[in-house]
């Protein structure tokens, strides 16, 4: 958030207890919501532009690229994300979200993301992140919160995580730099539900649907932990699997924030 305050030369009046008067504006600059994602094969690129509004994108390979896996394109100030719809036709791959502005071949990169974290992280940690995933990048975010929605044939309580008995290791959450900073380890639900403040749900199946539980971790506003969580262009948000979670149907995060600008 931007504090705006009257300037050195202005009339405006102090407050009575002598502090100066301040409106709090919200940021202006592009908002995001990024999926948690493991890169399915190395960097391709495009073999022809891509102009706005494009719904399909010809790469150079198609290597790691399958029906409903998660496409980023990138380029030095600016990322876009959609999800593969079908198999690839030839070096071809149809989206489900056009293009919001010219990518040509010069610069871009594209890389293949899968995002269902019920994977089995027992033996060697399975590690999903948002931020550049290796790729060349100027951009910088702000995180403002994290979201998770986990489904499962298994009804859940608190004693279990998701549907599934309470883990071992855990899910690690941190932010990687030169260092790790840990924000949490949950292992169970009801450690979810007090990670979030309790702001933790479950779902009723449906007649032919799936269990569900949804979490909320908020982290900018004084109301919350009243910081925002910053990536640098080499710095990454983690969630790190240390335990089997593939009984799960599925197991998502998406973090929300903005672009930084200043």
């Amino acid at each position: 958030m931007h504090i705006i305050g009257p300037g050195f030369n202005s009339n405006i009046p102090l407050e009575s207890n002598g502090a100066v008067p301040v409106n709090i504006q919200d940021q202006t600059s592009k908002s995001f919501y990024l999926p948690f994602i493991k890169a399915a094969a190395a960097p391709t690129y495009l073999s022809v532009d891509a102009a706005k509004g494009a719904r399909t994108l010809t790469l150079v390979s198609t290597t790691g690229f399958t029906a409903g896996c998660v496409i980023v394109m990138m380029k030095t100030n600016e990322f876009f994300i959609a999800r593969q719809l079908g198999a690839p036709a030839g070096n071809v791959v149809t989206i489900d979200t056009p293009v919001e502005e010219e990518f040509s071949v010069a610069g871009s990169y594209i890389v293949p993301f899968s995002y269902n974290m019920n994977v089995d992280g027992s033996v060697t940690p399975q590690i999903f992140q948002i931020g550049p995933v290796g790729v060349p990048s100027d951009i910088r975010l702000d995180v403002t919160m994290v979201v998770g929605h986990i489904t499962d044939q298994t009804a859940m309580d608190d004693s279990l995580f998701g549907g599934i008995s309470a883990l071992t290791r855990g899910c690690v959450l941190r932010k990687s730099n030169a260092n790790y900073e840990t924000f949490w380890n949950c292992k169970s639900n009801a450690e979810l539900k007090l990670i979030c403040a309790n702001e933790f749900s479950y779902s009723t199946k449906a007649p032919s649907g799936y269990y569900g539980a949804t979490f909320v971790q908020r982290y900018a506003g004084p109301e919350n932990k009243g910081v925002t969580i910053r990536l640098a262009a080499t710095e990454t948000i983690e969630l790190v699997v240390q335990d089997d979670l593939t009984d799960l149907d599925s197991f998502i995060m998406l973090a929300h924030g903005h672009y930084v600008t200043n």
